[in-house]
């Protein structure tokens, strides 16, 4: 199920003899549960599933990331998951003293606002265009008929 170390000195692991220990809705949630796992000591991998472009995934819509574990290692995994689930739902974060946010980081999370109002403006702007574009076409199927059934 492993191959030779690869440059990095990682083991490279066949992707297709694994065992799905979770189904994330995005790759970043993929990407978090193969934190967990690795710091538990249990190898894991997310496939790629396709990179982003301004922020939209290539993937299809609806579609789950796999996170993947050797086989013998699954029972492991979800126990491991299990205990960072229990583990997150214990913590009372109302209560929690995590520090006062420092400027650059509230500057980031400022950006990443904006950013996130003007893909949704652009997206709005594009349906209503796409809208505009189905009018104009159904109208013009409308008149093509009406043309057709008005000659003598």
């Amino acid at each position: 199920m492993t191959a030779p170390a690869h440059g990095d000195g990682r083991p490279r692991l066949d992707v297709g003899a694994m065992s799905t220990v979770h189904e994330a809705r995005s790759e970043f949630e993929a990407e978090c549960i193969r934190s967990v796992l690795e710091d538990a000591g249990v190898a894991s991998v997310v496939p790629p599933s396709g990179q982003g472009v301004f922020g939209f995934p290539l993937r299809a819509g609806g579609a789950s990331v796999p996170v993947r574990v050797l086989p013998e290692d699954l029972s492991r995994a979800r126990q491991v998951l299990a205990e960072a689930r229990w583990a997150g739902k214990s913590i009372d974060w109302d209560d929690a003293d995590v520090g006062e946010v420092p400027p650059e980081v509230r500057d980031e999370l400022g950006q990443a606002g904006r950013q996130q109002r003007i893909r949704r403006a652009v997206m709005a702007v594009g349906r209503a265009v796409l809208a505009a574009i189905l009018l104009l076409m159904v109208a013009q199927g409308v008149w093509g008929v009406i043309r057709v059934a008005s000659r003598p």
